[in-house]
């Protein structure tokens, strides 16, 4: 008895004969792979190039301005903001002489993402239409709200989706490892402007270690990757993940210190910050003033604590009451930090249910609620008073109205953790669904050849250029990529885990609700939907015997001769 294999959607045969005109080759070469993807990136490349020129040289806020004074040479590296970035920026300005090339390079690591993710698509069968959405990410309101500033949340974004992406291509393309350096060093990069994203790159750590052993095997024994025990791959998952951690954060330590050594970076702690919010909201008046913390650092935050409440403001006091640090500006370290984290030592987290109670508040703030979700042109006093160009209104009379008076007013949950929470709980509830109707096996026929979907696509490319019709590898060909059929619920879940991790690793740490807090899980999760609905619009359906295949492939198959047709089968 025999049973249809999966085949892929992407054309393996040249409707036209090995004898062809020169209009029938540009044809075929026109209605390639290789040509959509050419298409693919010239969609990105114009949004992208109107989108520069539009927000050109980028928006900026006092935490960013500070960063472009260090990045020119105006002000001492501080680590208050992690220095990557501005380390980054001035290097960008030294190779350009333009402040705006850190906003080339934001989008262009977007663009990059949103190429990637239709060419994956279309590549691995999708109809082609649908990997337009690759580029259409760009312009959904929730991310333009951000990409149009300087955020380092935003570096973190896209440097996070392109790494991770980078990683995917080495799952479906294995002889495309080599991609996995730039991917390190734009997870390093993530981890290195704002330290938080560890708890985003956990998940994607475990997907590459799954993603290392997956090829590992297959590339030794494929003919029994499938029969391995399930306790010694998790341990052997875990083992590479954790590897694949320690190199991140050995990178980022590694980068740290050579920036240390390079400009000397000034120490700022600015960790009290936490401490002060914890001490300053968590510990009652009588505790505070009984502990052996010295009297003027009680009596400065006690009476900071009472302009804080007058103002209805329970976190963020360096900035809402506290006075700043011991100079008064901006980013100056605080006094008596050491006595600081004693007293959080022994007042705060000897009382953890005072503290629960404290942080579940502030978090419920920032998990219900959002600011800033456009930052306006108008804002331009921190950008003035640093001598950056705060750039043209002319982008504000364009976007501000789609992404405030539409997309925020008419569909306010876009801009909130809780809604893209939500999202993930949703995506992994149907990874979960479809693990259990699959037995447990998301990854697809794998096993046996190294050679991708998207590598035999390429191949196909090439010889229908030169208007070769392999018909004497219909067989071998078709039940190649009908074994490599995959699906991206692995992806998905990296994605939606990655996003919930962040979400919750801001419990202990949130300062504000800023919808860039939200970024990166609304753009994990945007391109986690997109893989996601593609999934759902594939040409694949389920055949005699529960086998999945393609109707479109299949009638492809059909209409060839019966001898090759039926050697597309297995006994």
């Amino acid at each position: 008895m025999t049973e249809p294999r999966l085949k892929a959607a992407r054309p393996l045969l040249s409707a036209e004969p090995e004898n062809a005109g020169p209009s029938a080759r540009l044809r075929t070469i026109l209605s390639s792979a290789l040509a959509w993807d050419i298409l693919l990136a010239a969609i990105t490349l114009a949004w992208s190039v109107l989108f520069v020129r539009l927000f050109f040289p980028g928006r900026v806020n006092v935490d960013i301005a500070e960063q472009y004074l260090q990045a020119t040479g105006k002000h001492p590296f501080t680590d208050w903001h992690p220095p990557v970035m501005s380390a980054v920026w001035h290097g960008l300005i030294e190779l350009t002489g333009e402040a705006g090339s850190l906003l080339v390079l934001q989008v262009g690591l977007l663009a990059a993402s949103a190429w990637l993710i239709g060419v994956l698509l279309h590549r691995t069968g999708t109809p082609r239409w649908m990997s337009l959405l690759g580029p259409a990410m760009m312009a959904t309101p929730w991310v333009v709200s951000q990409m149009t500033t300087l955020w380092k949340d935003t570096q973190l974004a896209v440097a996070l989706l392109l790494g991770t992406l980078l990683i995917v291509i080495t799952r479906f393309v294995p002889r495309a490892w080599i991609l996995w350096l730039p991917a390190l060093v734009l997870l390093v990069y993530a981890v290195g402007v704002r330290k938080n994203a560890v708890f985003a790159v956990v998940p994607i750590a475990v997907y590459g270690g799954w993603c290392i052993l997956s090829w590992w095997r297959n590339r030794r024994e494929p003919s029994r990757s499938a029969t391995r025990k399930h306790g010694r791959s998790i341990l052997l998952t875990a083992v590479l993940s954790l590897i694949v951690l320690v190199l991140i954060g050995g990178g980022v330590k590694a980068t740290d210190a050579a920036i240390d050594a390079q400009v000397g970076v000034e120490k700022t702690g600015q960790i009290s910050q936490i401490f002060l919010d914890d001490v300053m909201f968590s510990v009652p008046e009588s505790r505070l003033q009984a502990s052996d913390a010295p009297q003027e650092l009680k009596d400065h935050i006690s009476s900071a604590r009472d302009i804080c409440l007058e103002k209805g403001e329970t976190w963020d006091a360096y900035w809402n009451c506290y006075g700043r640090g011991t100079t008064g500006r901006a980013f100056s370290p605080i006094a008596y930090q050491d006595e600081l984290k004693k007293l959080w030592l022994s007042e705060v987290i000897t009382h953890p249910v005072s503290y629960i109670e404290y942080r579940t508040a502030v978090f419920s703030s920032y998990f219900f609620s959002s600011k800033l979700e456009y930052w306006e042109a108008t804002w331009d006093g921190d950008a003035e008073k640093v001598g950056f160009d705060p750039g043209s209104v002319k982008a504000d009379y364009i976007f501000r109205p789609y992404v405030e008076d539409f997309a925020l007013a008419t569909f306010p949950m876009l801009f909130k953790p809780w809604f893209w929470t939500l999202v993930a709980v949703v995506l992994l509830g149907l990874a979960y669904r479809a693990r259990r109707r699959t037995g447990g096996d998301l990854r697809g026929r794998a096993a046996g050849d190294h050679t991708s979907t998207c590598e035999s696509t390429l191949s196909d490319d090439r010889a229908s250029a030169r208007g070769i019709t392999p018909t004497g590898e219909i067989a071998s060909d078709t039940r190649r990529v009908a074994n490599r059929a995959r699906t991206f619920w692995p992806e998905i879940t990296t994605l939606a885990a990655s996003a919930l991790c962040y979400v919750f690793g801001y419990f202990p740490i949130v300062p504000a609700n800023h919808f860039r807090y939200t970024f990166w899980p609304a753009l994990a999760l945007t391109a986690a939907g997109v893989l996601a609905v593609a999934m759902w619009r594939h040409p694949w359906k389920r055949g005699p015997g529960g086998t999945a295949h393609s109707e479109v492939g299949s009638n492809r198959v059909a209409a060839t001769p019966r001898r090759a047709a039926s050697s597309n089968s297995e006994t």
